[in-house]
């Protein structure tokens, strides 16, 4: 079996297990809120229900980095010199520290939530939906540099 094109496989499949699920997740987190102001326990369930995601976008990142750490000893780090590449790589290490910023958001939500303090609730709101804008345009980014792969 052609180890290229395996490791090519599960990078891509770990690219798109984690976008993927961040679409998912941008998609649960409207669905709590509109849920929120109406019936505070059916947006409590959707939250509950949407904690594992960050769980399965670490896979996919894991099997992203894991398998593009692969292919650069498997090309012998041909990609390295390439611009696209360089932007990319720039751009998974954007995503990976969007995520921690995301998960203070998450815990300062989580908060508030449990306090039953709905003060801080709509920046944070606010915060939360810029999160998912710009992780998935990064992520829509780094598709199109893996498809054009310009010089």
């Amino acid at each position: 079996m052609n180890m290229f094109l395996l490791s090519l496989l599960m990078h891509i499949t770990g690219l798109t297990l984690a976008a993927g699920t961040t679409l998912v997740g941008f998609l649960v987190n409207r669905r709590f809120w509109k849920f929120y102001t109406a019936d505070r326990m059916k947006a409590l369930t959707v939250m509950e229900l949407g904690a594992r995601l960050p769980a399965v976008i670490g896979i996919g990142m894991g099997l992203l980095l894991l398998s593009g750490f692969y292919l650069m000893f498997l090309t012998k780090g041909v990609f390295a010199e390439q611009i696209w590449f360089r932007i990319k790589g720039i751009l998974v290490i954007l995503v990976i520290a969007n995520s921690f910023f995301a998960r203070s958001l998450t815990k300062r939500m989580k908060f508030l939530i449990a306090a039953n303090n709905d003060s801080g609730l709509a920046s944070l709101k606010q915060k939360v939906n810029i999160f998912y804008i710009v992780q998935l345009l990064l992520f829509f980014s780094i598709f199109v540099l893996g498809v054009f792969k310009f010089n």
